[in-house]
């Protein structure tokens, strides 16, 4: 298996936290998204919408859309779990990761690219404005989360901490100036910002 991705941008980045955390070691290839590498012919054949990232399994066809992938990675690799054990605990590691991801992610990169675009996108503060205007909401759900829980997903990450992780780390590439005053989110933050999976980014 290959994937492909670009740094930074907060869906490769998801699944490279998650991959270092699974401790799996694929091999992996560069998708330049600032020299519009993802519209060549070559790229368009693995993704026709010309996205990151891109899992290309052993048969040669690629499967898109890093949740996809990562429940895919998950199926092979169990251990160490990180979307839960039971059938419990896998639905309330997708009903975070689904707030990480709709709740901030999202939300983070519109206004990323609605203020300082690394595409080149032009600003339009309006919609910065707008993308971001519900996060407060869903961050206080996932930091009163974090009040008795070391990370989203317990006493280890889970995928919805790879989701969250990626999405301030795209902020901050950003310069945005996201919600603040989440005490445990701060202390979540330093540390995720501590394991490897994130230094070695």
């Amino acid at each position: 298996m290959k994937y492909y991705y670009f740094p930074v941008a907060p869906n490769p980045t998801r699944l490279c936290i998650y991959l270092a955390e699974k401790g799996l070691a694929i091999e992996s290839e560069l998708v330049s998204l600032i020299e519009g590498e993802q519209r060549s012919e070559a790229h368009l054949r693995r993704h026709p919408l010309g996205k990151l990232p891109v899992l290309e399994l052993d048969d040669g066809s690629h499967l898109t859309e890093s949740p996809a992938i990562i429940e895919y990675l998950e199926e092979l690799h169990p251990e160490p779990p990180m979307i839960g054990a039971t059938p419990e605990e896998r639905a309330r590691t997708r009903e975070l990761d689904r707030l990480a991801d709709f709740g901030v992610l999202i939300p983070f990169a519109r206004t990323v690219h609605a203020t300082r675009s690394p595409l080149g996108r032009p600003a339009n503060p309006e919609v910065a404005r707008d993308a971001i205007s519900g996060t407060p909401d869903v961050l206080s759900i996932l930091d009163s989360r974090l009040a008795d829980h070391v990370y989203l997903g317990g006493e280890r990450p889970c995928i919805a901490d790879c989701t969250l992780r990626a999405a301030y780390g795209f902020a901050e590439f950003g310069q945005i100036d996201v919600p603040k005053g989440y005490a445990h989110i701060d202390r979540w933050r330093a540390d995720m910002d501590a394991r490897p999976s994130v230094q070695n980014l």
